[in-house]
């Protein structure tokens, strides 16, 4: 029942900032992000019975 899907980043450990808030999965676009720079990146939903769901588990991925 989520009704949107904040994302976060970051470079190094524990220095999140955010990427934006998504109301279609299939469009997560992030930008502003360098290309051959390192991120790592985490979601949770936004709405439903609980406000917000636990961040996802980190995913790590060059930008290109």
């Amino acid at each position: 029942n989520a009704k949107a899907y904040e994302v976060r980043v970051s470079t190094a450990p524990g220095a999140w900032r955010p990427a934006g808030v998504f109301t279609q999965t299939r469009r997560i676009v992030l930008e502003g992000l360098n290309p051959g720079t390192v991120y790592t990146a985490q979601a949770r939903a936004v709405g439903g019975t609980t406000g917000y769901s636990d961040w996802s588990n980190p995913v790590t991925h060059m930008a290109i």
